[in-house]
């Protein structure tokens, strides 16, 4: 997969069409917190990432998903004072993508836990995926 990227990257630099290619690339939001992470199975499973009171208030959500492709599905956000949000996914995430923000209802909530679950869906050759959660406050 890497090198696919590097060889379309190269093929675009010289075909003057490097702008392009670094236009695609979006920075992760501000004031992004690192809320922890998983690695995925390639059967489905289902985890659940404790946040609590302790890492404050958030506004919205976002995935990162590293070393191969993940089906996320069935985003569960249980706040601070037991309400839950459900976020009905079933997407592929290609490695080294990330989500849309999943902007919390209600607005600055503390996050009691996230729970979701996924897949890894690439081949085995390239080995477990890696989720990682981030809050944007």
């Amino acid at each position: 997969m890497k090198r696919i990227l590097l060889a379309v990257l190269i093929v675009l630099a010289l075909t003057g069409c490097m702008t392009l290619a670094v236009a695609v690339a979006v920075a992760p939001p501000a004031r992004s917190v690192f809320l922890g992470e998983r690695a995925v199975d390639f059967k489905a499973d289902h985890d659940v990432i404790g946040v609590g009171r302790y890492n404050g208030t958030f506004r919205a959500l976002w995935f990162q998903v590293e070393k191969n492709d993940v089906e996320l599905f069935d985003v569960v956000v249980v706040y601070g004072n037991g309400e839950r949000e459900s976020f009905d996914t079933r997407l592929i995430f290609r490695e080294g993508s990330r989500s849309r923000l999943l902007d919390l209802q209600g607005g600055r909530r503390i996050i009691r836990s996230i729970q979701f679950a996924y897949r890894t869906v690439g081949t085995w050759a390239e080995g477990r995926a890696r989720v990682v959660v981030y809050g944007v406050r």
